[in-house]
């Protein structure tokens, strides 16, 4: 993002900004869904959409990068070289804790709908809700966990560091 008041660059997945006058600056993170238009329109029905009619000629009837999505190539050379053995641009819940950082595929959570574990001394708490793609990440307080979905390659980069949940083989 970039911030055309003070002309810093921020980096959404470290909640910071990276360069300009607010260096240094954190985010806060915001809750967000990662949906179709038709599971939120279903769970929200009275939500107002902003008019397709911009000013700009622009086919908003289709996303300009599904054919990036469905690839699995990515622009950047790195994400080869520091992923092996995984799917790059697998989406992951990224959570960042005082100690630990952890990435969670999008694509397990959808499959079990929760993953409860130990981390940093915490349960740390994951559930998916089908009918909405809603994620509520939570401690063992009940405290809700700030996580951003993004390209396991986008998370796994900015936090070396970060392990990768890797599913109990013997839990159901």
């Amino acid at each position: 993002m970039y911030d055309h008041q003070t002309e810093s660059l921020w980096l959404q997945v470290k909640n910071a900004a990276v360069t300009g006058p607010m260096t240094g600056s954190t985010l806060t993170v915001l809750p967000s869904t990662l949906t179709t238009w038709k599971k939120w329109r279903k769970a929200h029905p009275d939500t107002v959409v902003l008019s397709e009619n911009t000013g700009y000629n622009r086919d908003y009837s289709r996303d300009p990068y599904a054919d990036y999505y469905e690839s699995r190539r990515s622009i950047f050379g790195f994400a080869r070289r520091i992923l092996q053995g995984h799917e790059a641009k697998g989406l992951v819940a990224g959570i960042q804790l005082e100690d630990s950082s952890m990435a969670y595929p999008m694509d397990m959570l959808r499959e079990r709908q929760k993953i409860v574990e130990r981390i940093d001394g915490k349960t740390v708490t994951l559930a998916l809700n089908p009918e909405t793609n809603r994620l509520s990440i939570k401690d063992d307080t009940g405290a809700d966990i700030p996580f951003i979905i993004t390209y396991w390659f986008v998370w796994k980069n900015i936090h070396s560091q970060s392990g990768r949940y890797k599913a109990d083989t013997s839990a159901p």
